[in-house]
């Protein structure tokens, strides 16, 4: 069970309105803003997700898609997967209609780690906004096969925290610091901290 290729942390930034297929546990709504715009974040968690695979609805386009292992779209789809899925949905509203922000930004690094897993290198992603809005999917899990049980518990499970980076375009500060914690059972929000300028408009 340490072997942590049988655990993958996935993450996807999308383009568009992303959900899942089944109901999601529980769902927190954030509004911040800035001196160039307002953003709402939307997260729907769904702990203990399992499924025939990794299916989604794009809401702009009204069908549905699948998910390989790798995060890889309508290729080589995950079979059976165990595990947890969040999806974090980022709503854009610029103040200026003449100044549209048209990008995001990540920079994500494992900040601890359940001595199992190896640690995972930081990765930096460019994203655009699609009419203003992105999706971003987090997955935590290991396709079924038979080798390992269906469910583990809590304690049993492994972990990583991860600490995520949020830009507005080509800005030098984060507009959002947000700790995540992905498990097998659950992945979470720990915190979500306003920077570069940035107030909590309401939650």
């Amino acid at each position: 069970m340490g072997n942590a290729a049988k655990f993958p942390g996935r993450r996807l930034f999308l383009l568009s309105g992303l959900g899942a297929a089944r109901a999601a546990t529980t769902e927190h709504v954030y509004r911040f803003a800035t001196d160039r715009c307002e953003i709402q974040v939307s997260v729907e968690f769904h702990d203990r997700y399992s499924s025939r695979g990794l299916w989604f609805n794009n809401y702009p386009l009204d069908r549905p898609f699948c998910l390989s292992l790798k995060g890889e779209k309508d290729h080589d789809c995950a079979g059976s997967f165990v595990g947890s899925l969040a999806i974090a949905r980022y709503e854009v509203r610029s103040h200026s209609k003449h100044r549209q922000v048209s990008t995001l930004r990540e920079y994500v690094r494992d900040i601890d780690r359940d001595e199992r897993l190896e640690p995972r290198p930081p990765f930096y992603r460019k994203v655009e906004l699609h009419r203003g809005v992105a999706s971003d999917l987090q997955a935590f899990g290991y396709k079924d096969s038979g080798s390992l049980p269906p469910t583990l518990p809590d304690s049993a499970s492994p972990w990583y925290y991860f600490r995520q980076d949020l830009y507005l375009e080509a800005d030098r500060a984060p507009f959002l610091i947000i700790h995540w914690k992905h498990a097998l059972s659950e992945i979470r929000m720990l915190d979500i901290i306003p920077a570069g300028g940035t107030s909590l408009v309401s939650r």
